[in-house]
């Protein structure tokens, strides 16, 4: 029987708008505005080291760690409806632009919101007793659980 990916669209689908829905949270709750004030504004970020040596192997672990879905793309190419090279390749395409832009955009208000004091989990940034920031969470962990059909699909 051959594999089809499709059947898992539905959870897939839902965990794309909770990571959007996640980093737009992250977005405009960041406190950019404050942290950049309190260091006497944008132009003294360039003027403080921009790579901390200390953290580099932590930052390039989490890097890592978000190509753990390519060992599925030939099975997500075949699923397809229509599955030909042109539309890989279009589908790749706009996956990657999304995840640049979502990315860019929670890492560049998540650092200039928290600054040095931003935790590797952005959300652990935000107050604890927020129920808003709390719901985000739950948010986040519903997106991991739906990771899990896809990892196990591979296997």
């Amino acid at each position: 029987a051959k594999r089809d990916m499709a059947d898992l669209s539905f959870t897939s689908r839902l965990s794309v708008l909770i990571d959007t829905f996640l980093v737009f949270f992250i977005a405009f709750n960041a406190p950019v505005a404050e942290s950049l004030d309190s260091i006497g504004g944008v132009g003294s970020l360039f003027t403080e080291d921009a790579i901390h040596l200390d953290t580099v192997f932590v930052g390039l672990g989490v890097l890592s760690f978000a190509f753990v879905c390519q060992h599925s793309a030939f099975i997500i190419a075949g699923s397809l409806e229509k599955p030909t090279i042109s539309r890989w390749s279009t589908v790749t395409r706009s996956a990657l632009i999304l995840c640049g832009i979502l990315a860019l955009l929670c890492g560049v208000t998540g650092y200039l919101g928290f600054l040095d004091e931003t935790q590797g989990n952005i959300l652990g940034n935000l107050p604890a007793d927020s129920w808003m920031a709390n719901a985000a969470r739950a948010m986040l962990g519903c997106t991991m659980l739906f990771v899990y059909p896809m990892e196990s699909f591979v296997a």
